[in-house]
């Protein structure tokens, strides 16, 4: 076989290098919205399921029903359901003790008139 040019190897690491990360940006982007997804989803079921307005066995009959209306629907079982309310309850409770914490810290960080010169 003849040896390959520099300027054709060079082509192919460039080629390779765009791919692959295109291929990166677009598993990251899709992890993103299906994040998005589980996050608003679960904030639907706890809104509603946590105040009473649905009674039990509500999530069984909501998944039973999209998976009548899409069939071949995956990962929206009433285990998945329940795993993403968790997933919002979890994470808005960090975001709003992130939000007191970084008030707390704001108020701390305002210095003391006594200390502060003149």
């Amino acid at each position: 076989m003849d040896k390959i040019e520099p300027k054709y190897i060079q082509a192919v690491e460039l080629i390779k290098k765009a791919i692959l990360q295109r291929q990166y940006n677009a598993i990251r982007l899709a992890n993103q919205e299906q994040l998005k997804l589980n996050f608003g989803i679960g904030r639907y079921i706890s809104e509603n399921s946590r105040n009473g307005f649905w009674g039990t066995g509500a999530l069984e009959i909501i998944s039973a029903q999209l998976k009548n209306n899409l069939p071949g629907l995956m990962g929206f079982g009433v285990t998945s359901l329940k795993n993403m309310r968790k997933f919002y309850e979890a994470w808005s409770e960090l975001e709003d003790n992130s939000e007191s914490a970084l008030a707390e810290l704001q108020i701390r960080a305002t210095p003391c008139p006594s200390l502060a010169s003149p």
